[in-house]
């Protein structure tokens, strides 16, 4: 279906949207923004915590905050411009706010180059995007405990520039590799592979990162030659189901981390990102089935 097919209303909150993107600096109320949607104030905020996740407040506050970030990792400007310039009246008030949403202070943030744990886009309102979240991802994940899981695999270490940081693409190659040689590790837990990533750093100019796939064992007595092992140890978990192509792949992130988690009362912990997933439908492939486990305190 074409994104022309989209209702005018949700059409109208994208204009929003769009509007926000533009203007984070400036000065303007949820008022303001139902009078450029065409909608009473009160209808104006179902409507859009409705279609977005989140209310017009969460959200703005969570975009002026995420770009606030990527001044912090970006330029030298000092922390009390940058809160100014965040729409924040003070230092202090501005510090709480940042720790709150990246569980660290600007200036710790600034210091450990810290990329921002959610995609930094604005989202789109389109069909195939209100069609992927009824269809191809678990809208409410399901939280669980996990004990210490022990993995073996390969991994690649990486230092990229920022254009081209493309996950499936970096990783495919080794995906490929890892699964011709599945049959060689014993001790399986189970018949489901793994995959584990994170960005180490972020400078101005590239990405330092690692992707690991692998597979749960039950033990470290016979590692083949070439592979490494890993532990990824005990932490609370919020399970969300996937399927869909890489386009449906952003989909799922934007809901999970611009929808969900703001609004969830968790905060993430500091863990590589985790998935499980068949051999067949891995995340590498056109069409993939995983569970992401995304780690929470």
């Amino acid at each position: 279906m074409r994104d022309n097919a989209i209702p005018l209303t949700l059409q109208r909150i994208q204009g929003v949207i769009d509007y926000i993107e533009d203007n984070l600096q400036a000065e303007f109320g949820i008022r303001d923004l139902a009078d450029l949607a065409g909608m009473s104030h009160w209808h104006f905020q179902r409507v859009f915590r409705a279609t977005v996740g989140e209310t017009v407040k969460n959200y703005i506050r969570r975009r002026r905050l995420s770009w606030a970030a990527q001044r912090l990792l970006s330029g030298n400007d000092s922390v009390l411009d940058i809160a100014l310039d965040a729409g924040f009246d003070s230092n202090e008030a501005f510090t709480r706010a940042f720790r709150s949403q990246f569980d660290a202070s600007p200036r710790e943030f600034r210091g450990n180059q810290q990329a921002p744990g959610f995609p930094q886009i604005k989202p789109q309102i389109t069909q195939a995007y209100l069609e992927h979240l009824h269809r191809n991802v678990g809208l409410e994940p399901r939280i669980e405990h996990t004990g210490e899981i022990k993995l073996i695999g390969i991994k690649a270490d990486l230092r990229v520039p920022h254009e081209a940081f493309d996950l499936a693409e970096l990783g495919r190659p080794l995906w490929q590799a890892f699964r011709d040689r599945l049959p060689e590790i014993a001790h399986r837990i189970d018949d489901r592979a793994v995959l584990l990533c994170d960005i180490v750093s972020s400078s101005e100019t590239e990405i330092r990162a690692f992707i690991m796939p692998g597979v749960e064992v039950s033990g470290f007595s016979a590692v083949p030659e070439g592979m490494v092992t890993a532990i990824r140890p005990p932490m609370n978990n919020a399970l969300f189901s996937h399927a869909g192509n890489g386009t449906a792949w952003e989909y799922t992130m934007h809901y999970i981390f611009g929808a969900w988690l703001p609004c969830s009362g968790y905060v993430l912990s500091d863990a590589p990102a985790f998935f499980r997933f068949t051999p067949e439908r891995s995340p590498f492939d056109d069409e993939t089935e995983l569970e992401y486990c995304v780690a929470i305190k």
